[in-house]
């Protein structure tokens, strides 16, 4: 992930506020490898909350379920395997007794902490004996987040979880550190302010959500300022604009997020 950044100048923009943008890449797989997905419901959990590992579209149900912590599939990571044909769970080294794998392979997390948070790794051995992986991230965000009011913008990103995503999954376009002196933050689809491709707001003022000409109904926009996407497509591939109106202090950052595939 690269980060870049430049200035804005006086009258570009006629408004208060703060301006991030994200770029949301869409990657396609092909039917063989697309069917199977991981999704954290829901994509952001707060310590002491559950969290499911749900997966989707399995046609058809491996002998085995393997989930193991961390980015890599080894015995010692290992938290639990489901064996199908027996119906039985048998725990590994990484279990810690607040996880439960169901029948279809989704993995409950139950009183979640920050130890709990990062990548989980799904491994999945066939009725054909092949192997397939897939991979989701876990976000565990403090049951009381404190934010601090400094007239700054250099603490505010914006985070694509996952960085990558395939047609029919969910996106969280993640805020960390949103000051508490915002009074409303927008969403726009594209690089510029324009009320025609304003997605929706959230107006923390009075705890509510407002959908703008760009909302196509997958939309959510939440009171921390992150935007999540249900059921992605090619189409909402491309940059997205943050835009937050603050009270106290006149601030203006553009922030590019690009996402370039591993060689």
């Amino acid at each position: 992930m690269e980060l870049t950044s430049a200035p804005l100048h006086k009258g570009q923009l006629p408004w208060r506020g703060l301006l991030l943008a994200a770029s949301l890449l869409t990657y396609w797989n092909s039917p063989a490898t697309a069917q199977v997905t991981v999704e954290a419901v829901p994509p952001l959990v707060a310590e002491g909350a559950n969290i499911l590992l749900q997966v989707r579209n399995l046609l058809e149900s491996p002998q085995v379920f393997y989930w193991h912590k961390g980015d890599s599939v080894y015995e010692s990571n290992e938290i639990a395997r489901f064996i199908t044909f027996m119906s039985k769970n048998k725990t590994g080294p990484a279990y810690s007794g607040r996880e439960r794998i169901y029948q279809n392979g989704s993995l409950l997390l139950q009183n979640v902490t920050q130890k709990d948070a990062g990548i989980y790794m799904l491994h999945m051995i066939t009725k054909n004996f092949a192997f397939m992986t897939e991979s989701v991230q876990v976000h565990v965000h403090p049951k009381y987040t404190t934010y601090w009011n400094v007239p700054t913008t250099a603490k505010v990103t914006v985070e694509a979880v996952p960085p990558h995503v395939a047609e029919g999954n969910s996106i969280l376009l993640l805020v960390h550190n949103l000051p508490a002196t915002v009074q409303t933050v927008y969403w726009y689809k594209g690089q510029s302010v324009n009320r025609r491709h304003e997605i929706a707001g959230f107006l923390i003022s009075k705890g509510r959500n407002e959908t703008g000409p760009a909302y196509s109904g997958r939309e959510t926009v939440f009171r921390s300022g992150s935007l999540l996407f249900r059921n992605v497509t090619l189409k909402d591939a491309g940059p997205y604009l943050l835009r937050m109106i603050i009270a106290n202090f006149d601030a203006r950052l553009s922030v590019n997020f690009q996402w370039r595939k591993q060689q």
